[in-house]
């Protein structure tokens, strides 16, 4: 398990959590000047013609309302055309708001890296393939696709997470850390039965545009697809992948290098009911990680995990069980460090007891216990072993008040801040409160230690451990007004202290979200 903390993206929806493989990067100093508007041109603003691209935009929504209404009882080939018709919509779009931007007369944007023909296609055709089941299928229950918009706009007190002991002016020009921006969404959601197999995915685009540092721009998406299949009664899994695209963390990165991350992740699953009281499962993954910034590109990372575990099943669906898991990680670049090129690739081993009990009815317990070997293939110094473990309890004594404690000692399963292995020990506290059924409060409490024992300059003696704390705190208010609206508000206030120089930072962070199904 990973914890990213700190991104100066992280806060808006969609992106801020916690992660199965978290963007946690470094780079070397760079400066980026803010960019100013004059008075003159802050005047100025490009506005789009009430006959043009909105009586385009309230034509395309006629269209969709037309092919997602008009059919009663659809079958899933026509959802599929339907899918298919919105994700070209989706380019045309994209592209639109590329020349939209481009002509904009109040902030000229720095232009942003080509992209690959050959890469967007490939997604493009990634979201067809999660559909294409659908085509000539015949399903039980009604499609369900649902395309939205969305906008969010937040506020960032310090960007960069620059230390206190840090004179802003000397890293970014300028004496403020602060500034604001916003992201825009749009993209769709599916959901195709097919007797007893599922197919579920999303394809969202997002564009993010700063006030101030617009060196920071960025064009991004988050692909996802999972193929929730069933053999028989006793025998079931899932087969999926994702494909992100986003902004490293500046709280891990220790830079002002904007630095894209690309991460794609396949997965395959499957649990079989060997028998009504024991459950045989088996699990295997591969993950890849590509870095924008030459600097970071020996961060630059492919891991593999294979899983296995047997469990004991009561009537009541609790369980108890054993686990075996093997994971690789490769570095096709190697790490400079002085003279010398450290090749960071490792094997891991875990071998644990797992726990899902259901204690009361308000209480529930997940948690497990392993214990861990990670050896490299060089500079074996920096191998560990040693116990990991974590425990989520759960109480909820009503039906609108939900508490959740977690206690962990886990190591991320990568790291990018000077190492591939980071140790994280703490505790967090999330409460819920259902206020009615249109209104919720949540909170987020935590306090981490994050201790970096991998660190091939440590194992060279060149320098320490690195040991930082992280303590944050964070509330979400979430609204909805209308079924397919929902707006959301959130502050988090983040700050952490570290025994290197100049590792410490305080940040808060305010951001307001709409979105609409459309």
């Amino acid at each position: 398990m990973m914890v990213v903390q700190g991104s100066a993206v992280a806060a808006a929806p969609e992106a801020h959590g916690q992660q199965t493989a978290a963007a946690l990067m470094t780079a070397a100093a760079a400066r980026i000047p803010p960019r100013r508007a004059s008075h003159t041109a802050a005047q100025v603003r490009w506005k789009r013609s009430d006959r043009g691209d909105n009586g385009d935009r309230g034509a395309l929504h006629r269209l969709l309302a037309k092919l997602l209404h008009s059919a009663p009882a659809p079958v899933p080939g026509e959802w599929a055309l339907a899918v298919a018709g919105l994700i070209g919509a989706g380019a045309i779009a994209r592209r639109r708001v590329s020349l939209m931007r481009d002509r904009n007369l109040a902030v000229p944007r720095s232009s942003d890296a080509p992209r690959s023909r050959l890469a967007q296609k490939i997604t493009y055709c990634l979201a067809s393939l999660l559909l294409l089941p659908a085509l000539h299928a015949r399903a039980q229950d009604a499609a369900k696709v649902t395309p939205f918009v969305e906008e969010t706009l937040t506020s960032d007190d310090n960007v960069f997470r620059i230390s206190k002991d840090v004179d802003p002016a000397t890293v970014i020009g300028s004496r403020s850390r602060a500034d604001t921006f916003r992201t825009t969404s749009f993209g769709l959601k599916a959901d195709v039965p097919v007797s007893l197999q599922r197919f579920v995915g999303s394809l969202t685009f997002n564009s993010t545009r700063y006030q101030r540092f617009s060196a920071l721009d960025f064009d991004g998406h988050d692909l996802r697809g999972s193929w929730l299949w069933q053999a028989a009664k006793d025998l079931r899994g899932e087969l999926g992948f994702s494909d992100t695209d986003s902004l490293a963390s500046f709280a891990q990165v220790l830079s002002t290098t904007r630095d894209q991350l690309r991460v794609r992740q396949e997965f395959v699953n499957g649990a079989w009911m060997v028998t009504p009281n024991w459950r045989l499962r088996a699990a295997g993954e591969r993950l890849e990680q590509r870095n924008s910034a030459p600097a970071t590109l020996f961060n630059d990372v492919n891991v593999d995990g294979l899983e296995a575990s047997l469990s004991r099943v009561n009537a009541a669906g609790n369980s108890i069980g054993c686990s075996v898991r093997i994971e690789t990680g490769h570095f096709p670049t190697l790490q400079p460090l002085g003279a010398a090129l450290i090749d960071n690739a490792y094997r891991q081993y875990g071998a644990g007891l797992t726990l899902d009990w259901t204690l009361s009815v308000v209480s529930h317990l997940v948690a497990r216990a392993d214990q861990v070997s990670r050896r490299y293939d060089q500079l074996p110094q920096r191998d560990f072993k040693g116990a990991t473990g974590r425990a989520e309890f759960t109480w909820t004594p009503t039906g609108k008040l939900a508490l959740t404690a977690i206690a962990q000692r886990d190591i991320s399963p990568y790291e990018y801040t000077r190492s591939s292995l980071v140790l994280i020990k703490g505790i967090g506290l999330r409460p819920t409160w259902r206020m009615t059924a249109k209104l919720e409060l949540s909170a987020d409490l935590e306090a981490l230690t994050r201790s970096y024992p991998g660190d091939p300059a440590q194992a060279l003696g060149l320098a320490g451990q690195r040991d930082d704390k992280v303590r944050s705190a964070s509330a979400l208010l979430t609204y909805h007004p209308a079924a397919t609206v929902t707006v959301q508000a959130s502050l988090l206030h983040e700050a952490r202290s570290s025994n290197v120089g100049f590792g410490d930072y305080a940040a808060n962070v305010a951001w307001i979200n709409v979105r609409l199904a459309l």
